[in-house]
Order: C-alpha cells, then structure tokens, then sequence
C-alpha cells in the first residue's frame, strides 16, 4: 500500500466507494491516523486482509449447512478462531505505540473478550471488509 492511498481520507473514500457507512469510523481513524504516524502501512493493510478474510469465513460457515459441497465446516471453524485471535493481535499491533488510553478505549471495546466486546469486533470486521475491497479496487485501478 503507498503512502498516497494511505492518508486521512481514506475511510471518506471507502464510504463513498461502498456506497455505505462505516460503523466503527472514529475507531478506524484512531487506528489509521496511529499507522500513519508510525508508518505502519503494511500492518493496516494486513489488518484489512484479515478482516475481510474473517468476514468470507463467517459467510461460508453460515451457508454451509445449505451447501452440501461444503464438507469441511470444522477445518473452517478452527480457521476462523485461528484468525479471529490473529486479529486481535493486529489490532494490537496496530496500536502499540499509540497513547495508553487509546490502548485501554480498544482493550475494553474490542479486544476483551466479552459478549458486547464480540459484537463491537464483528462491526469492525464488517468495516475492515469495505475497505480491503476499497484497496483491492484501488490497486486494480493504479
């Protein structure tokens, strides 16, 4: 990802590519204005890989009692809690050099795992989602 695409626009320029609202965008530009600082690039585009990834494994487990094709649900469950702590991870990763209390806002809203935490995590996958899709369609273009 260059620096162009990554600026402080780009969650501007993914609602306006998707056609549809972020849910956690004052949470996303706490990340990205953290990964513009420290130039962590690579690790944002890498957190957005991981959720739209995610996203696609919820999809298929949730079609997947309606498709006998599809065999293999619990190689897909374990890739998905595989993935599901890797995120978390990133997301950490994405924050380490941010101020304490931003670190301890995203411990209590996302990162611990508790019910309203879950649902909070599941919103941001969604988000991370669209803009995954807005970079893939920006590097198409370039």
């Amino acid at each position: 990802m260059s620096k162009e695409t990554f600026d402080k626009n780009l969650l501007n320029e993914t609602e306006k590519f998707s056609n549809a609202s972020l849910n956690c965008k004052t949470d996303l530009q706490l990340i990205v204005d953290n990964c513009i600082k420290n130039n962590l690039y690579r690790e944002f585009e890498d957190l957005a890989f991981t959720g739209k990834y995610i996203e696609g494994l919820k999809r298929v487990l949730s079609k997947g009692a309606d498709f006998q094709e599809i065999d293999n649900l619990d190689y897909v469950k374990k890739d998905l809690t595989s993935n599901m702590e890797k995120i978390l991870e990133q997301i950490g990763l994405t924050l380490t050099k941010s101020d304490k209390s931003t670190q301890d806002y995203f411990q209590n809203t996302y990162l611990s795992l508790t019910p309203d935490n879950f649902n909070n995590l599941n919103e941001l996958l969604v988000d991370l989602e669209l803009i995954k899709k807005y970079l893939n369609f920006l590097k198409r273009t370039e």
